[in-house]
């Protein structure tokens, strides 16, 4: 009995170390592709302290920094992904919050579930992504400027 648990511990523990490995491994990428932009982003004094960091991919690729700058500002830094683009750094006061783009999903359409929301860059500039679900659990994207709040796209029943 005492070797039969054991067995199912081991294999257990065994189990456990894998699925931590290919986690770790899966997040490498984005793990480098964040630390490059956050270091170039640092170099070039676009922002000197990061809260948070995520990767929007729309027409291109982009690492998405929140944070400060040196005067204490609260920004948000676009980084490209590729070598070629320019850095884009936007005041977070220049335009609307995430429940401000939330509430306007909400007086517009009837969500079911709100998936995610996150800010990318389009060819229009800053935008804010929301992905949800519908009365039909179909799957939908709508996008809106971050600096004025207007609609700018949908895409709907995926």
């Amino acid at each position: 009995m005492k070797k039969i648990i054991f067995i199912i511990v081991f294999i257990l523990l065994v189990g456990m170390g894998v699925s931590i490995k290919v986690y770790v491994d899966a997040r490498s990428p984005f793990n480098e592709k964040t630390e490059e932009a956050i270091a170039l982003a640092k170099s070039q004094g676009e922002i000197s302290k990061v809260d948070n960091a995520s990767l929007y991919n729309g027409a291109k690729s982009y690492v998405v920094l929140i944070g400060e700058n040196n005067k204490k500002e609260k920004v948000i830094v676009w980084v490209p992904n590729k070598k070629k683009g320019d850095i884009i750094t936007q005041k977070w006061a220049d335009g609307i919050s995430k429940e401000e783009a939330v509430n306007k999903l909400k007086n517009e359409e009837s969500p079911k579930e709100i998936l995610s929301v996150k800010l990318g860059m389009e060819e229009v500039g800053p935008v804010w992504e929301i992905t949800y679900l519908n009365k039909k659990d179909q799957l939908n994207y709508y996008y809106l400027l971050f600096e004025s709040g207007e609609w700018w796209k949908k895409i709907e029943n995926l």
